[in-house]
């Protein structure tokens, strides 16, 4: 017997934590490096859709702008960088401020799709701003020194993506 699925029930979202890890590894290689975000923009969203239902790349370019505004409105100054990264630390490694993410379920992995969106720009922003927020009130964790998404070994996707090199005819 042939069984016989909608599109919706195979549409397979993004979690809200690996968008969140995305746009903020976004806006870090672009103040690292000489890439334009818009390139930048292009491998996570092109990364990220190998996985899950397509994500347009104007979204996360949109939401790394965003986060990138909210550090030249708080003066992070040279500290963006340390911030963006400190955020991805956060999301890769925990659920919540105290509770750790479990990277190696019993099931699965650990960023499975999702059945309903549940990732914005706004919520992106949102989540960034919390963690800077807490940074201040030494709320939140911070990463440990030379931690770098690319440099885990862990094998979720997002971290995978982290890896891959681009050059400047990516943006086209």
């Amino acid at each position: 017997m042939e069984l016989f699925f909608s599109e919706e029930s195979r549409v397979s979202f993004c979690p809200d934590w690996v968008f969140d890890i995305a746009v903020s590894q976004t806006a870090k290689e672009f103040l690292s490096s000489e890439i334009t975000i818009n390139a930048v923009a292009v491998k996570y969203a092109d990364g990220l859709s190998e996985k899950y239902s397509p994500i347009d790349k104007a979204l996360i370019e949109g939401a790394a702008e965003d986060l990138l505004l909210f550090l030249s409105e708080v003066n992070a100054g040279e500290e963006a960088v340390e911030f963006l990264n400190g955020f991805s630390y956060f999301k890769y490694s925990y659920e919540s401020v105290s509770k750790p993410r479990k990277l190696t379920p019993l099931f699965g992995m650990a960023d499975d799709p999702v059945k309903t969106v549940m990732f914005s720009g706004e919520s992106a922003l949102k989540h960034f701003k919390a963690y800077v927020f807490g940074l201040r009130s030494n709320s939140a964790p911070t990463a440990p020194s030379g931690w770098k998404l690319d440099l885990t070994e862990n094998i979720l996707h997002v971290a995978e993506i982290s890896r891959r090199q681009i050059s400047i005819l990516d943006a086209f």
